[in-house]
């Protein structure tokens, strides 16, 4: 193409052409999903119903109030004003995650408040449940003689399970009954009174129904801690970390899922009297069942790039011929179409029978296009949808479609519909043959030379092997001493029937012929020169009229008569 030709193209394609919808050639995003299959840890929010559901089986343990469990008890009159203890505990919920060395959490259950119109958990170390963890209901302090409630100003309520208050958890790993390992807050008074923090240590305990207490801390096992001052976040939830060590350290064995391990509770205070301690006994927890399932990845949707399908040929098919369809499959920055496994593709029931990568002009992003024999497509007349779908060498899915309009027979039609469709004198497979010749691996199918183009199939062979077949019948032609398609380059073969009986080709005599383009310009001779045309030709005539009585060719025609 001239420099010229180019300049007006680029100035033709700024111009806006009106009624016209242009396609669009490439897409902008593409979004990618990623496979998450860690699973996440217990998020605390203080409300153990919700964190840690009875539903999530398995999963979640959940280990009941029972008769061996110790409730805080307190005279009739203060019950009348407490309701509940802080330090109640009626039920220990408990789950293990195995990401990252094991997480053991474990979600202290607290009974409901009598006194929440909500109907709401009493709040983890409200002594006297007044609503607020850190002061002392007057009534109890001044007493109340309606009810028989005599003054106790010894009660306090710490803030923070500060003085002498407890709450926690407690592990048996060997069966013994009693715990070896304690988490949670310490009844330990903190020097300078110091705020208390979350300990993991070695627990003490001289017998199966003695409160625990905190020995060695161990602060490697240390995770997290929930406690509120909140009757919306009520109950302590607490998480002990890099478990599987911790259980080999004590066991000498691996955790595994049928590993058994015993979990307990224990709450009070040393200032509330004379409302007593909290003991929940140890109860089993098959590590399996608190164990929830590894989440299956998630299913990717199926990728779905744009495609353009015979776009040279204005989205025209003609699934009544063998003729041949390209479809343009289009790359983004997050999808390389020559990872699309040729063997896989399907277009409507057609397979590709060649692919070649293709660049789009200005475009970032490589394309593939794959061809397909118009007659193996399944697609009904008019305006339908067809399918592309394939899948990558990695096992992605590929689904995309677009609109083409089939009209069937349409190869033979002419004028607009002809303009349309892009016909002209060469075949189809012209360009098909030459990507044969120069990349053999791109012909995924080598029937379409043989049998997919019909009569078109002999004019490849012709232009292959150099032999202008003509009107022949023969699909080949032996050339005695041609030893390559290249020395029968240009040589004409006539199938006459004179040439088959053994008669000599007759040679006639170079033909002097006068060419006039058409009827139209003829008619604009001027009259003396189309008498001077004419009179050559009468004697053109007349000369070669004369030569052809006296040809060898008419002596051996004669002759055989």
């Amino acid at each position: 193409m001239s420099l010229f030709a180019r300049l007006l193209q680029a100035v033709r394609s700024w111009r806006r052409r009106s009624g016209r919808v242009r396609s669009v050639r490439a897409a902008g995003v593409v979004m990618e999903q990623l496979d998450h299959r860690q699973m996440l840890t217990v998020a605390f929010t203080g409300n153990v119903a919700i964190d840690f559901p009875a539903t999530q089986v398995p999963g979640v343990v959940v280990l009941p109030d029972n008769a061996s469990v110790q409730h805080p008890t307190m005279p009739a009159a203060l019950q009348s004003v407490v309701g509940v203890s802080g330090f109640d505990i009626n039920g220990l919920r408990v789950t293990y995650t195995p990401d990252n060395g094991g997480t053991l959490s474990v979600g202290i259950d607290q009974p409901t408040n009598p006194f929440d119109a909500q109907g709401r958990d009493v709040i983890a170390s409200d002594a006297d449940n007044n609503g607020n963890s850190g002061t002392v209901n007057p009534t109890i302090i001044n007493g109340d003689s309606s009810i028989g409630l005599d003054p106790n100003p010894g009660f306090q309520d710490p803030a923070d399970f500060g003085g002498s208050e407890f709450m926690g958890v407690y592990l048996d790993f060997l069966g013994a009954s009693t715990g070896q390992i304690v988490a949670g807050f310490s009844g330990q008074v903190p020097v300078n009174q110091a705020p208390k923090t979350f300990q993991v240590a070695e627990a003490v305990q001289g017998a199966p129904d003695a409160i625990p207490t905190f020995g060695a801390q161990l602060p490697q096992y240390q995770g997290n801690i929930f406690t509120q001052n909140d009757p919306n976040h009520p109950n302590m939830e607490l998480s002990i970390v890099n478990f599987d060590t911790l259980y080999q350290t004590i066991t000498g064995s691996a955790l595994t899922a049928n590993s058994v391990i015993k979990v307990g509770g224990f709450a009070g205070s040393g200032v509330d009297l004379p409302i007593t301690e909290a003991l929940f006994p140890l109860q089993p927890v098959l590590i399996g069942a608190a164990t929830p399932p590894t989440p299956e990845p998630p299913v990717c949707p199926p990728i779905s790039p744009p495609i353009l399908i015979n776009p040279h040929e204005h989205r025209i098919i003609d699934n009544a011929h063998a003729d041949l369809v390209r479809v343009y499959v289009q790359g983004t920055s997050g999808f390389d179409p020559a990872t699309i496994d040729p063997s896989t593709v399907d277009l409507n029931g057609a397979k590709p029978v060649a692919t070649k990568p293709y660049h789009f002009p200005r475009n970032p992003f490589p394309a593939q296009v794959f061809i397909f024999k118009a007659s193996d497509i399944q697609a009904e007349p008019g305006l339908q949808t067809l399918t592309f779908t394939a899948e990558t060498y990695d096992g992605q899915t590929i689904i995309t479609q677009n609109q083409v309009v089939n009209i069937p027979n349409s190869a033979q039609a002419g004028g607009r519909l002809k303009f349309l469709m892009n016909r002209n004198d060469k075949t189809q497979y012209t360009a098909l043959q030459r990507l044969a010749a120069s990349n053999p691996d791109a012909i995924l199918d080598w029937s379409i030379f043989d049998r997919s183009a019909g009569s078109n199939s002999l004019a490849m062979a012709s232009t292959a092997s150099g032999v202008d077949l003509g009107a022949a019948t023969a699909a080949s032609v032996s050339v005695p001493g041609a030893t390559s398609v290249g020395t029968s380059s240009g040589l004409k073969v006539d199938y006459s029937a004179a040439a088959k009986l053994g008669a000599p080709t007759p040679i006639v005599a170079p033909r002097q012929v006068v060419s006039v383009q058409s009827e139209q310009a003829g008619s604009r001779l001027t009259n003396r020169l189309r008498r001077n045309l004419d009179d050559y030709l009468d004697g053109v005539k007349a000369s070669q009229a004369a030569t052809a009585l006296t040809s060898p060719q008419d002596e051996v025609m004669s002759g055989a008569h």
